[in-house]
């Protein structure tokens, strides 16, 4: 394997001091902040000392182009995304976005690759405004302007406002819309933000399919009464509603028929939120994922239909908002076999699998020819302060990102 630059792994710590709590131990960085900009400013100057021209989009995308040798062919597209959770680690997205400059580099050393690369840091991959790869769906005609005035963050603040915010105008927000037919192929290094590579002692994976989210905002309504003056049997208590709902989407996950479907309570919120009140509201956000549909909507059911039962006989009343229901994705024969055949002369081998993530290349499919890479995540722990991959083991992910590219390319 030939040995990258060091500049790589360098740039990846550089990457990680745009932080805007870093006191918390992890980085946090969401989209269109101060930290955000100067971040993406970094990539761009990155990109631009690796010979590619850069241009931000209307909606805030970073794109470095290597143009290829006939440029009206439609381009191939690889990168990812550099905002983060909150109090996340250094790795997811960003290997995807300085690796796939380096890989792009690569290229641009020998004969010009056929069709024109881009290298694309795509504003928004994580859900700071209640909705994830906001960049990536504008570009691709998913979200259109009226959105970035519903969508907001969880202090109130819309879209539209915080474009506005980074010097960039919502009304040109169409602008960022790829035009039909205009890309040829994309391709995303990733890591794997789950423990299978690791578990089987493999560096490369293959994805073959992506799962989607299906996420529920749910409001249970009971009583608010003071906690010491008011017997058990008297309760119609929020939050214990959502406790034995939260159970439910666990178990139903796990028995799902796919053996593949999760289900996450990642946000529980009581009201009034004191000692000595009963909760007389809870609001909790649910989101189930699978790569196999159909077994995703039977355990969402299932679950709607429990949940009606636990308030039903808790004396509660019950609210459901879908936030988003998105599609799982099949990856493209096209990008798949340029992945294998660059993991095969490398003399690499790679498992062949699905990300249960959600990923900006699913904003393309399926019009559009999509795939990705991984590389191991250890311990399996992603979003986390503690996230790591192996310097040795994103080399050679950039390494068949570069020659995949160059398949797809020529």
């Amino acid at each position: 394997m030939t040995t990258l630059r060091a500049g790589l792994h360098d740039a990846i710590g550089e990457l990680a001091r745009f932080n805007s709590a870093p006191e918390l131990g992890g980085i946090t960085r969401e989209v269109h902040t101060p930290e955000y900009v100067m971040a993406r400013e970094f990539v761009a100057s990155r990109m631009a000392a690796h010979g590619l021209q850069t241009r931000v989009d209307a909606v805030g995308n970073l794109i470095g182009t290597l143009e290829g040798a006939q440029p009206a062919l439609p381009r191939v597209v690889t990168g990812s995304h550099i905002d983060t959770t909150l109090n996340a680690g250094r790795y997811d997205g960003v290997v995807g976005v300085l690796g796939g400059v380096e890989a792009v580099a690569r290229l641009a050393a020998g004969p010009r690759p056929r069709r024109t690369i881009e290298v694309i840091a795509f504003a928004g991959e994580e859900p700071r405004f209640g909705m994830g790869c906001l960049g990536s769906r504008l570009m691709n005609g998913r979200l259109c302007r009226a959105d970035l005035d519903k969508l907001h963050d969880a202090n109130g603040i819309t879209l539209a406002s915080a474009l506005r915010e980074v010097g960039l105008e919502p009304d040109r927000a169409g602008e960022a819309r790829v035009p039909s037919g205009d890309v040829h192929a994309v391709v995303e290094l990733h890591v794997e933000q789950g423990g299978f590579l690791e578990s089987e002692g493999v560096r490369l994976g293959v994805v073959t399919r992506i799962a989607a989210a299906h996420d529920l905002r749910i409001t249970i309504n009971g009583r608010a009464v003071h906690s010491g003056a008011t017997p058990m049997h008297l309760r119609q208590d929020a939050l214990a509603g959502a406790a034995e709902a939260t159970l439910s989407v666990e178990r139903l996950a796990r028995e799902s028929s796919s053996g593949t479907t999760v289900g996450t309570v990642g946000v529980l919120t009581p009201f009034p939120g004191a000692v000595n009140v009963v909760p007389g509201a809870a609001t909790m956000i649910v989101d189930i994922r699978d790569s196999d549909k159909d077994a995703r909507q039977r355990v969402i059911d299932a679950f709607q239909q429990e949940l009606g039962e636990i308030c039903s006989r808790r004396g509660l009343t019950v609210s459901v908002e879908v936030i988003q229901d998105n599609q799982p994705s099949a990856c493209h024969p096209l990008v798949i076999d340029a992945a294998r055949e660059s993991c095969r002369e490398a003399g690499e081998t790679y498992l062949e699998m699905a990300s249960g993530a959600y990923h900006d290349c699913m904003s393309f499919a399926p019009e559009v020819p999509i795939g990705m890479i991984f590389v191991p995540s250890a311990g399996g722990i992603s979003h986390a302060p503690d996230e790591f991959t192996a310097p040795e083991d994103i080399d050679l992910g950039v390494e068949i990102l570069s020659a995949t590219l160059d398949r797809l390319a020529n």
